[in-house]
């Protein structure tokens, strides 16, 4: 079957679908580790999260510590997958981030709150190869939500 309107088959679009998904919890659960190329991040490409309010962290270093920290202070994190939408050449995840709070986490301190936090994650692929990735979210809204 072919997708006429975004000149992209319906296996080529499973396949995108199906490493942005394991891409995207993967990151979540376990920043990238090593350079581009590396099964945890995109190959051949650049690795970023943008959270608003803040400056983009671009590249699989900094990508691991903001979620190495993440991790430290929400042990549960948890991503849901909400909806996927493609075009040509761009796969878009739109999805949630849920945890609790155990510890301090970008200037928060711990009350045990639990937030919910919307996220998207915008693919570039040449192909089936995924060449860029970046997850954004807003801070603030996490901000609200454990304050």
């Amino acid at each position: 079957m072919h997708d006429v309107q975004q000149g992209v088959g319906a296996e080529l679009r499973r396949r995108r679908e199906d490493t942005v998904i394991r891409n995207t919890l993967a990151t979540v659960a376990e920043p990238p580790a090593g350079g581009p190329g590396t099964a945890g991040g995109p190959a051949g490409g650049v690795c970023r999260v943008v959270p608003f309010e803040e400056q983009p962290l671009v590249g699989d270093d900094a990508v691991r510590r903001h979620f190495d920290a993440m991790l430290a202070a929400f042990p549960d994190l948890a991503h849901e997958v909400l909806s996927i939408h493609h075009s040509a050449d761009v796969v878009i995840l739109e999805g949630r981030i849920n945890g609790t709070q155990a510890a301090d986490w970008q200037g928060i301190p711990n009350r045990g709150k639990r937030m919910e936090l919307p996220v998207a994650v915008l693919s570039q692929f040449d192909g089936e190869l995924l060449v860029d990735g970046t997850l954004y979210y807003d801070r603030a809204v996490a901000a609200r939500q454990l304050v």
